[in-house]
C-alpha cells in the first residue's frame, strides 16, 4: 500500500468513527450533507440517484437491521425507519414484521413521492426536501450509526 492510499483509508476511518458518535435522534441532514448522501447512493457517478440505486442502498439496510437473519425486519428492527401505520400498510397479514419486498416496496413508493421531475432520478434538490429526507432515512439511517 502506498502512502496515498494509506491517506485515504486513514481519512476514511476517522471519517467513520466520527460518524459513530452522532445521535441517533439527529435528522439525517443535519448529521451529513445531502451533496455526501447523494455521492454515497450514486454508484453510476451521474449525480441523480434511480430507483435502482435507491433499492439497492434499502436492501443493504435491511440485510443490516435484519439482526437474527430471518429474511423479516420486527418492530424492533424498524425502530425509527417507519412509523407504526407504515408497518401496518406494509404488512398486509399484520405479523408486526416486514419481509424484504415488502420492505422495498415502501422504498419505492417514498421514491416514487420525492421524484417530483418524475424523470425516475432524483437529484439533490428532491432528496434535500423533506419527502426526500424521508426516503434517506428509510435507505441510509443506520448505517451511518
Amino acid at each position: 500500500m502506498n502512502e496515498r492510499d494509506g491517506n485515504m483509508r486513514l481519512r476514511t476511518l476517522l471519517l467513520l468513527s466520527g460518524i459513530g458518535f452522532l445521535t441517533v435522534t439527529t435528522p439525517i441532514s443535519a448529521r451529513i450533507s445531502s451533496a455526501a448522501i447523494l455521492h454515497m447512493l450514486d454508484t453510476d457517478n451521474d449525480a441523480t440517484v434511480d430507483l435502482a440505486e435507491a433499492r439497492q442502498a434499502g436492501a443493504a439496510v435491511f440485510d443490516r437491521l435484519d439482526s437474527d437473519k430471518d429474511g423479516t425486519l420486527n418492530i424492533d428492527e424498524l425502530s425509527g425507519r417507519l412509523t407504526k401505520e407504515e408497518i401496518e400498510a406494509g404488512d398486509p397479514g399484520h405479523k408486526d414484521n416486514l419481509t424484504r419486498d415488502q420492505d422495498l416496496a415502501i422504498v419505492d413508493l417514498r421514491f416514487k413521492g420525492v421524484d417530483s421531475s418524475h424523470d425516475q432520478k432524483l437529484d439533490i434538490q428532491e432528496l434535500s426536501s423533506p419527502s426526500g429526507e424521508s426516503l434517506v432515512k428509510l435507505i441510509v439511517y443506520r448505517i451511518l450509526i
